[in-house]
């Protein structure tokens, strides 16, 4: 049973974040219709020498930027940044093999509630009740569905900024879960800015 599980742990980051080199040239035609969509802009860049391709795609909502990224060596990543209201810091990631040794010495995580998102994913902040408010089911039924590997959102209170971050997967994924996924972190702003933690 044990070994069953830390094989399935292996598979997951095996397909996650960090690990490979994947072509990215064939997802140019998505990238393009995404960002007609959603009034975006899309890029396509290089490293020196050409070596490896960067794609980038910005997405205006509201006030704001969507901003995606993905590259033959980096993951699907989403970024947006705000002015910021409140103190408010996040991590949500997989609960993985790693993380549940650090969970047997802190009780921290916060729970939302349904046994199959608290199962899968670790979540540290330091306002709970914001957490339970912003995630709500939907956005938890988006994060499972497309596995996304992390959430993060940091606030420099100094300069009153804050980014939001998240890790998706290592390829660029399809057309239809690059849509969930824009519409899920449109739902994730919406709840910030009713909030009053980002203006």
């Amino acid at each position: 049973m044990e070994k069953d599980s830390n094989e399935n742990t292996l598979e997951k980051i095996s397909k996650g974040p960090s690990l490979g080199f994947t072509d990215n040239f064939p997802k140019r035609q998505m990238w393009k219709e995404l960002a007609k969509e959603f009034n975006g802009e899309y890029k396509i860049k290089h490293s020196s020498g050409y070596a490896l391709e960067i794609h980038h795609v910005s997405i205006p909502y509201k006030k704001w930027n969507i901003e995606i990224t993905v590259s033959d060596t980096q993951p699907l990543k989403f970024q947006m940044s705000f002015s910021s209201l409140q103190n408010f810091e996040l991590t949500i990631s997989w609960d993985d093999f790693i993380e549940r040794i650090f969970k047997l010495f802190n009780k921290s995580d916060v729970k939302l509630g349904w046994k199959e998102f608290d199962k899968h994913y670790l979540i540290r902040t330091n306002r709970s009740d914001f957490v339970k408010n912003i995630f709500c089911n939907e956005v938890q039924k988006k994060m499972l569905k497309h596995d996304v590997y992390s959430i993060s959102y940091q606030t420099d209170p100094k300069n009153k900024k804050a980014k939001l971050l998240s890790v998706i997967q290592r390829r660029a994924g399809t057309k239809e879960m690059n849509i969930e996924i824009i519409e899920m972190f449109k739902k994730i702003i919406d709840k910030l800015e009713k909030l009053k933690i980002i203006i």
